[in-house]
């Protein structure tokens, strides 16, 4: 803001003083003529509608009292009460509600203050990728003609410059690409005559996108085929009429470092130290974007991509050339939510005829190879470290066994291979064991379960650099996994089974899912899916920054901003777990 505005609102400010437990707003009274700002000491939040009062919130130096006059509240929402000396200044609020129209960054914070936003945007923020369109970085289109001649397409690629010339039919329909790999492979194979039609020539498909793909969209699509290049056509299929080809050097100018080109380079690593370097870049590409929790969504693909890569990577230098097995991972990679470096859960699922001894060490030897790629190690998970190393017959005896008896079979300490999603081999293994958790999950269990959700709770706020608890206990370190994230994932399994989709969906997945089974209460689950963002943007950023799993995070490390972010999640796990305790909304599916 200019100085001079921030003047005049401050020529017409007042200064209060109140000592210890007096009161500064009443809940349910109608909005004062001022908006607070607290300069020393400390004011709780107490909501009194139940007829007892419940903390709500603690807030402190900086922090404002009354801004939800500017959120659409009808009055007051909460009790404002001094706990010790504190000293307010009021700043009119019809001169802050004109300051707020001025200034849409102002009005967006404010407006973060009260609810679950997500897309707020810091006036320093990186350009995120997955707001910016990739026909933007569309260059001059080269095509050649499907009845042209290699040499053609090579004089083309050499006077232009570009790093694809598209081959294409007389109605603009892209039928491949001409390469300088193509055509060193071309040379590798005994090349031949350079004067051949390209009509004769075994040209590489590009994958395609429309024209509304954000440049988030092609860097996936890119990274993920080996072409190295995207084609954008009129409707987004290979049939479409072409439009522009893109490749990694047209995402130059966006990433310092270019997430399509490591990928292509995991694909192509020789060894277990070139992944290691690989994946440590690709974490310090995230970190440079993971700068809202809006990013959360085409970075945790990227980071699943490049993790699915390395583990497809590992297993092919390990030599596995195993026919009936199928390699899954479960837990946080299972849902295609782990951004930080964690090391990804993997299960190696077997046909009967397999050799389960050999397999095991082929298992070991891979894990062991994550760790040396740079992941974090686990210290969780079952005793027995080959646990995860069975048949397609054990592996649906124990699904069955935790679903029909889980005290017993203690399948709270296993509900995280309820995540289960493969990711290379016989599929047809997952499928076995997936159909079968969808035939046994009835109301019984997803009953069971949401009960056990109740057992982790959000804190209750931040105060200066500590965590306040519900039971009003103060601790240095905000247990993000335990009482945030695990509530959130916890739920949406309840609801992926629920719906008989647990297995190969994300958390977001299935909060989808429950807005479509339950549309009555569609905000519920939208609150939540934004909470989960929210805490993995936070969970990414501090855990790679740190070099941990970003598990714990100390107050300290998060801004005035972050804190009221995350902690406008909180309300939002608690309406979660208090809708999916009561049983009765098994009844509306």
């Amino acid at each position: 803001m200019d100085d001079a505005d921030l003047v005049a609102l401050a020529e017409n400010g007042r200064v209060r003083f109140y000592e210890a437990n007096e009161f500064i707003l009443w809940q349910g009274e109608p909005h004062k003529g001022y908006v607070f700002v607290i300069q020393q000491g400390t004011v709780s939040l107490w909501d009194e509608r139940r007829g007892e009062a419940e903390l709500r919130d603690v807030r402190g130096a900086g922090d404002l009292l009354g801004v939800e006059q500017f959120n659409d509240a009808a009055s007051v929402l909460f009790t404002a009460r001094s706990t010790s000396d504190v000293v307010v200044y009021g700043l009119p609020a019809g001169d802050f509600g004109e300051l707020l129209t001025k200034y849409p960054y102002a009005r967006q914070f404010v407006s973060a203050l009260d609810s679950v936003v997500t897309d707020f945007k810091r006036t320093d923020e990186r350009l995120d990728p997955r707001r910016m369109f990739l026909h933007d970085l569309a260059g001059p289109l080269q095509t050649c003609g499907v009845d042209q001649s290699l040499a053609d397409a090579a004089r083309m690629l050499t006077r232009t410059g570009a790093e694809a010339v598209a081959v294409a039919d007389g109605g603009s329909q892209i039928l491949g690409l001409i390469t300088p790999r193509t055509l060193l492979a071309w040379i590798a194979d005994g090349g031949g005559s350079a004067n051949r039609s390209l009509s004769e020539m075994p040209i590489e498909m590009p994958p395609t996108l429309g024209p509304d793909a954000s440049i988030a969209d092609g860097v996936m699509a890119m990274g993920n085929s080996e072409a190295g290049a995207v084609a954008m056509t009129a409707d987004g299929t290979p049939s479409g009429q072409l439009l522009a080809v893109l490749t990694t050097r047209d995402l130059a100018p966006v990433f310092g470092d270019q997430p399509a080109l490591i990928l292509r380079e995991i694909r192509r690593a020789s060894d277990v130290q070139s992944l290691r370097s690989l994946n440590r870049r690709a974490r310090a590409c995230v970190l440079h974007y993971l700068t809202s929790a809006t990013a959360v969504d085409w970075v945790a693909r990227f980071t699943d991509s490049v993790d699915m890569a390395i583990l497809r990577r590992l297993i092919a230098l390990m030599g596995s050339d195993a026919a009936s097995v199928c390699w899954c991972v479960c837990g946080a990679s299972g849902r295609g939510e782990s951004i930080v470096r964690r090391q990804p859960r993997v299960v190696l699922i077997h046909d009967d005829g397999e050799d389960h001894g050999d397999l095991a060490t082929l298992y070991a030897r891979v894990t062991e190879g994550l760790v040396e790629c740079d992941y974090l190690p686990r210290t969780d998970g079952p005793l027995e470290p080959l646990f995860q190393v069975a048949s397609a017959a054990e592996w649906i005896r124990r699904y069955e066994a935790w679903i029909q008896n889980p005290v017993i079979e203690g399948m709270a300490k296993n509900r995280y291979f309820f995540d289960l999603r493969p990711f290379h081999g016989a599929r047809s293994l997952w499928q076995q064991v997936r159909d079968t958790v969808a035939r046994a999950v009835d109301r019984n269990i997803v009953r069971v379960l949401a009960h056990d959700c109740l057992a982790s709770l959000p804190p209750l706020t931040f105060y200066q650099d500590a965590v306040i608890e519900q039971s009003g206990e103060q601790t240095t370190v905000f247990r993000l996994e335990h009482s945030a994230l695990r509530p959130l994932v916890d739920l949406g399994r309840v609801l992926g089974m629920a719906a008989h989709e647990v297995m190969g969906t994300s958390t977001l997945d299935r909060f989808a899912m429950a807005r479509r089974m339950l549309p009555s209460h569609e905000a519920i689950f939208r609150d939540a899916a934004e909470t989960l963002r929210i805490v993995l943007w936070q969970q990414g950023r501090v855990g790679i920054s740190q070099g941990t799993n970003g598990t714990m995070l100390p107050p300290a490390l998060l801004s005035r901003h972050d804190r009221h972010v995350l902690k406008s999640g909180f309300p939002a796990i608690h309406r979660l777990l208090e809708f999916t305790a009561d049983p009765k909304w098994l009844d509306e599916i």
